[in-house]
């Protein structure tokens, strides 16, 4: 259940006023990452390599507290989980964007499965406003036709927004058969730093690793 911080108490305070004097208080953060058992995992058991890596990012994500942290009027809360808003094809040139509550030790199979299901009976190719702003979610996409060395994303002049916003990039293959791919997170440092991402970076090949088949 997600809980209220005292401010009062909480080790952040000072570090959050400092960052929120800023208008702009975002940061991202590019490194290389190694996909290549997530890659053969999504072909092992015919699943999308793009869901594979929704599943794995989130599964990271929740596992690190500081990704969890939410600033909601005047206030920080600890959330229970976040849940995936993605980017899916729609049309021709065009994205979709799908969002699925986060079920902890659901499987990839089966979380594939729920993703399908929710994209299938969209109607629309973007959430409303509303609902946009409802959810405590994760943003990723994908930019996988550029091995990109930097990127950077949309984001509202308000220095509240705690959304985390995650993009991977094409992945690249060496002689020895190993896929890397550019991954990026961008986040409000009044929440976040840099320890944090070197944390969610332990996480991912932590998740990418413990992938089995099912």
């Amino acid at each position: 259940m997600e809980k209220r911080i005292d401010r009062d108490t909480w080790p952040r305070r000072a570090h959050d006023a400092l960052f929120a004097r800023l208008e702009v208080p975002f940061y991202s953060v590019t490194w290389r990452l190694d996909v290549t058992r997530a890659y053969a995992y999504a072909k092992r058991n015919g699943l999308s390599f793009f869901t594979v890596m929704v599943w794995v990012t989130m599964r990271a994500i929740n596992a690190v507290e500081a990704f969890r942290y939410e600033l909601r009027g005047g206030e920080v809360w600890l959330l229970d989980r976040r849940d995936p808003s993605y980017t899916y094809s729609w049309d021709g040139e065009l994205f979709g964007i799908c969002g699925v509550p986060w079920r902890e030790n659901e499987s990839p199979a089966d979380f594939a499965a729920r993703c399908r299901a929710a994209e299938a009976a969209s109607s629309s190719p973007v959430p409303t406003a509303e609902a946009d702003a409802a959810g405590h979610d994760v943003y990723l996409s994908s930019l996988p036709w550029i091995d990109y060395e930097h990127v950077s994303q949309e984001f509202p002049l308000d220095g509240t927004d705690s959304t985390p916003r995650v993009m991977w990039g094409k992945f690249t293959e060496n002689e020895a058969g190993a896929k890397t791919l550019s991954y990026t997170v961008q986040v409000n440092h009044r929440l976040i730093d840099g320890i944090h991402l070197a944390r969610l970076n332990d996480a991912l090949i932590g998740a990418i690793n413990a992938l089995e088949d099912d």
